[in-house]
């Protein structure tokens, strides 16, 4: 609602806040309609039914291609990192399941979080693990916030600054294609482990897990190409209306809700549309080489926490061995760091390049970072450097970079490129704004939106709050719904400094409001 609207305060009604559990309304278009609040009951007599789900015939995921433009520092012949940065893309394949399947995969995701959340803590690696847990940041307050990449962060920073060895190092491990490489045999063991099956999973689990290893997926834009002349869209609340739409794009505005119904999977199957993931293929000489036995889709409501319990064993190992040696170990999904006393570097690196194969699993060496911590008495803090694995030579004027934060062993900062990305799309949203001005056919023809941009850019619209809505019973009242408007870049930064002891954070964006007026000089008439 805008700030300048005023109604009587009788008008504004506020319901009471649900906590998250695994029903999950999506409005994505897939095969079939979304479902609605009102579907809960039925869906929740469905999923609950061990026998229904044991035989539950799973649809197609809807596969797509993502692409994150990268800008990393090459490395030169002689192993040092040059100071010019080279483009690239980073591609992400994700996988969308249809509504009904979506729940599915929720209430079982939550079914195992369960169950390994209590044998995290039989094991004591609770800490360890950070990544797509819900994590209470007081856990005696009820009303506490749960953590994030903020305070994962933190809580390395911290240990740093606060320890009392004259030199530490930082070890940063990335896992290779982590989701694509889960070994199916190992996933179905740590499966049966945490949720105490002997001597075989329950015929539900094993149905989901025989479906998320198994998997069949349709192409995003051959389902679109195929459906775009009865795409379906909703007009009003409870009114869908099948429309052709030209260009994917635009698939947003039009509201599309589903590309078509779910009686047409058929047809779709027919088409030869429906791709089938369960085996490896020779697409060159047109052969199929095998049962595939490893991958699970990203993107599914259960493959974070299926990828988590995967490694639970890996977690405890490491987790002793960095103890052993008075260090700390903690992974955010495929994301590890270690820190520990300088001279067991080489036997860290060791341990996890070896151990990590035992699970079917690769450390990105061309990704391994070593910085090293070492402790100034006269300035009575540490002073940051990057090992060059090469050279074994100590690189200055460089931050250990961790969650998107980089640390210079006393002071925290957001990362380079995280800002460099803000104002990338900043001026990109000013382009895209200038040109729409001038080629639209509206009587706003030559007028920019500036309160659309100043709310994604500026503190103007960096204030968390929850949305109001207009009341379904009573069209005069508004209701405080459930749905956030989570503010822009401004707001994570404002709460990373607030959390982050000694940082520079704000000083770092002090600029964005000149900068965003001279994008509104530049292209404003």
């Amino acid at each position: 609602m805008p700030r300048s609207c005023t109604y009587p305060s009788f008008l504004f009604m506020t319901t009471e806040k649900k906590e998250k559990d695994w029903f999950r309304l999506k409005r994505y278009p897939h095969v079939g309609l979304p479902l609605e609040p009102s579907d809960r009951v039925w869906i929740e007599k469905y999923v609950t039914n061990k026998t229904k789900i044991s035989k539950h015939a799973f649809s197609p995921f809807i596969h797509r291609k993502t692409e994150t433009r990268k800008f990393r520092k090459e490395i030169c012949h002689d192993g040092t990192r040059s100071n010019l940065r080279k483009p690239s893309n980073k591609e992400r394949e994700l996988f969308y399941a249809n509504h009904i399947d979506t729940n599915i995969y929720g209430y079982y995701s939550q079914l195992i979080s369960t169950e390994y959340e209590k044998k995290l803590l039989s094991e004591g690696i609770s800490d360890c693990v950070t990544a797509y847990r819900r994590l209470k940041l007081n856990p005696d307050q009820e009303n506490s916030r749960n953590k994030c990449n903020i305070d994962f962060a933190n809580e390395i920073f911290s240990y740093i600054k606060s320890s009392t060895e004259s030199e530490l190092i930082a070890i940063t491990f990335d896992i290779k294609g982590f989701f694509d490489n889960l070994n199916h045999k190992k996933l179905k063991k740590y499966w049966r482990y945490v949720m105490d099956a002997n001597p075989d999973l329950p015929e539900d689990h094993y149905n989901v897990y025989r479906n998320i290893t198994k998997f069949s997926y349709v192409e995003e834009n051959q389902l679109f190409n195929t459906c775009k002349t009865k795409i379906l869209v909703e007009r009003h609340p409870n009114m869908i209306k099948s429309v052709p739409v030209k260009r994917k794009i635009h698939l947003r505005n039009k509201r599309a809700v589903a590309y078509c119904d779910k009686d047409e999977i058929e047809n779709i199957r027919n088409s030869g549309l429906i791709k089938a993931n369960k085996y490896f293929y020779d697409f060159a000489n047109k052969k199929v080489l095998g049962l595939r036995d490893k991958g699970i889709p990203q993107g599914s409501p259960i493959s974070a926490t299926l990828a988590n319990l995967y490694l639970i064993d890996f977690d405890k190992f490491a987790n002793e061995y960095l103890t052993n040696f008075g260090g700390i170990y903690r992974r955010y999904s495929d994301d590890m760091v270690a820190i520990c006393k300088a001279e067991h570097e080489k036997d860290v690196i060791d341990f996890f390049t070896k151990k990590i194969k035992e699970y079917c699993l690769e450390i990105q060496t061309s990704k391994t970072q070593v910085f090293k911590f070492i402790y100034s008495e006269k300035d009575k803090r540490y002073f940051c450097f990057e090992k060059n694995e090469n050279t074994k030579k100590l690189q200055t004027n460089t931050n250990f970079e961790y969650l998107g934060f980089q640390f210079d062993g006393r002071y925290t900062l957001l990362k380079n490129s995280s800002v460099a990305g803000y104002y990338r799309k900043m001026k990109k949203s000013f382009a895209r704004g200038h040109f729409h001005t001038f080629h639209n056919n509206t009587n706003t023809k030559g007028e920019l939106f500036k309160s659309r941009l100043y709310k994604r850019f500026t503190h103007v619209g960096s204030e968390r709050r929850r949305v109001y809505t207009r009341d379904k019973n009573h069209k005069d009242r508004f209701v405080l719904s459930h749905k956030y408007d989570w503010g822009n870049y401004l707001t994570y930064a404002t709460l990373s400094a607030n959390i982050i002891s000694d940082n520079k954070i704000l000083g770092q964006l002090k600029r964005h409001w000149n900068k965003f007026h001279k994008l509104v000089k530049a292209v404003v008439p």
